[in-house]
């Protein structure tokens, strides 16, 4: 267990061994030395099962994960530490309450160690990452409340099948505006097959990817690239949610349910990473009421249901 009394400060590589749990408690401040992360299990045992990560920040008291530079020109600095690696075979994995800034990757979730989600992840924002915010690999994510946002390649990869759900969550990307360098890959990938060293394709089922009262924005003319292999499964849904999409695009089917194409959602100051909803934003009310998410990320009542992490107090 990890508590808040001191920060907590990481040169290499942190291991969760297998059948062993890092808890780390609320208001921990976690600071990454250049190449450091932290890895859930152990990639070099043969039987590696069992290993669990459990940040337990709460609200106004979140565990912080960055870099350890702390010149005012690394505030905002991309790609100063590795990533958070849960890998095959960890389980129980639980992320409440976090904001994980300034690294390669955020969170990188590789392939179900049961039946159970790999990782449940609420109530955390994910923010300049120098390549992918969330990387799943047919992986099984339940998240809740999440903002994921200045990413140089994508907000989320949902890479190599799986089964992900998304409830208001934002994933707003305006990397090649503001920041140093252009990208040129949309905030989301949903992939189904993966092309193997002997230059083969194989099929990884995506089996369900759900976005609900999500929004995802940005500069580009698509924010979401589909990755289908037609052999294979390749299950998604947009419900309530507010999208940027190729207009070329049909969406008259059970794809998109009540969704929002491309329209501005209108962001208070995507400049200062304000993504908080303007009073004419179309995505305020534009959500549906769900008995199981009751506040938004700041502990606001979601009274009415607005798009996103954040629910407006107008």
């Amino acid at each position: 267990t990890w508590t808040n009394d001191l920060p907590h400060v990481i040169y290499g590589q942190v291991v969760i061994e297998p059948n062993v749990t890092l808890t780390i408690e609320s208001g921990t401040n976690i600071y990454f030395h250049y190449n450091s992360g932290i890895i859930v299990g152990n990639p070099i045992y043969e039987n590696n099962y069992g290993s669990s990560l459990q940040i337990n920040g709460t609200l106004n008291n979140e565990v912080t994960l960055q870099g350890d530079r702390f010149e005012t020109w690394y505030q905002d600095s991309p790609g100063q530490w590795e990533k958070i690696w849960i890998t095959p075979g960890s389980i129980n994995n639980k992320i409440s309450y976090a904001i994980i800034r300034n690294g390669n990757i955020g969170l990188h979730v590789d392939t179900i160690g049961n039946n159970e989600p790999t990782l449940i992840l609420d109530n955390t924002i994910i923010s300049n990452m120098s390549n992918i915010g969330i990387l799943g690999q047919g992986t099984h994510i339940e998240a809740h409340n999440v903002l994921v946002t200045e990413c140089g390649q994508y907000t989320l990869a949902c890479n190599i099948g799986g089964k992900y759900s998304f409830t208001h969550c934002t994933f707003a990307n305006y990397w090649g505006y503001y920041q140093t360098g252009n990208r040129n890959t949309p905030s989301i990938l949903l992939n189904n097959y993966y092309e193997g060293a002997d230059g083969n394709t194989y099929i990884r089922d995506l089996e369900s990817v759900r976005f609900i009262n999500c929004i995802i924005y940005g500069p580009l003319s698509t924010e979401i690239s589909f990755q289908e292999n037609e052999i294979g499964m390749f299950n998604y849904s947009f419900d309530h949610s507010l999208i940027k999409l190729d207009p070329n695009i049909n969406t008259e089917n059970n794809h998109y349910i009540n969704c929002i194409i491309n329209q501005n959602p209108m962001f208070v100051n995507t400049q200062e990473n304000d993504f908080h909803l303007d009073s004419l934003s179309p995505g305020i009310n534009a959500g549906k009421i769900l008995s199981n998410i009751l506040y938004d990320i700041e502990g606001n009542p979601r009274v009415n249901a607005d798009l996103g992490v954040y629910e407006t107090q107008y």
